[in-house]
């Protein structure tokens, strides 16, 4: 078996590829049964997409989503969080808002459907040594859920290596998650064994050999440099716009970077996480 460079599933194109490929569906299915709960035989077949939130007006932002998926009465947000800033949480509960208010406009009955996201988070978000993080609406002195339907998880990546686990779920759920952190094709290896994990790990190694994937992965690496260089120009330059800032010059140093490397517009769009209206605009 050729010898190829594995690419981190951290990795917004990468997670996106793997994510919405037909053959990881079994494993797909697994994990977020055990997170959830949901039916197993129903994620199976579910609808996975990557989309864009709609707006309600011109001037509001756009939304990309990691992933959508559409599953019986469950409408779920998957996303993957490389990287900690202080606006994520905001920005993922927005994604929620906007998905949960457009199934409602277009028809669901309240009660009919439930909403969930699962986050994935590479870093301790939280500080309390935990793997998973359940948040839902409720009463903060006497813990009484007033939302059912209304359900955000948070899964810490940063402590799978280090937590025990005495249920044999939580461990095949740790070993299932291994697979976002593997960086070398020996560390892939050593998960193989159940069925959905040597489907996913197969399909891993067809992403990384991708050179459109590579090629987007090399892009998205060299637009998060920038970005982080900018955000933290911004900030000792002390604007007070702070992180934003430095993220619309970074879009602006990014978009140019793109057009002299010949990258198509759809692409730009994607990697930039901008509308063809914005495209123009930094023109």
């Amino acid at each position: 078996m050729e010898t190829i460079e594995i690419l981190k599933l951290t990795s917004d194109t990468l997670f996106k590829a793997f994510m919405l490929s037909k053959h990881t569906n079994r494993l797909k299915a697994r994990m977020i049964h055990l997170v959830t709960g949901i039916d197993e035989e129903l994620l199976l077949h579910a609808e996975y997409q990557s989309t864009e939130l709609p707006v309600k007006h011109k001037k509001d932002k756009v939304y990309r989503t990691d992933i959508v998926v559409k599953v019986d009465k469950h409408l779920l947000n998957i996303e993957m969080n490389a990287d900690y800033y202080p606006e994520y949480k905001v920005k993922n509960s927005r994604y929620m808002n906007v998905i949960a208010s457009e199934s409602f406009e277009t028809g669901e009955k309240y009660d009919n459907r439930f909403v969930i996201q699962i986050n994935i988070d590479d870093f301790d978000a939280y500080g309390l040594d935990e793997l998973i993080y359940e948040f839902r609406f409720m009463e903060v002195k006497h813990r009484i859920v007033e939302e059912e339907t209304y359900v955000s998880y948070h899964i810490n990546l940063s402590k799978i290596e280090d937590l025990c686990y005495t249920s044999d779920e939580r461990s095949e759920l740790v070993n299932i998650l291994k697979i976002f952190k593997a960086t070398n094709e020996e560390e892939l290896d050593n998960l193989r064994g159940e069925v959905y994990m040597d489907e996913a790990i197969d399909e891993i190694r067809r992403i990384c050999r991708d050179k459109n994937i590579i090629g987007l992965y090399d892009a998205e690496k060299v637009a998060n440099k920038v970005m982080n260089n900018r955000i933290d120009y911004a900030k000792q330059q002390g604007y007070e716009e702070g992180e934003e800032a430095g993220i619309q010059k970074n879009k602006q140093e990014m978009i140019i970077q793109m057009r002299k490397e010949g990258l198509k517009e759809e692409t730009i769009m994607r990697i930039a996480n901008v509308t063809q209206a914005e495209l123009k605009e930094f023109k």
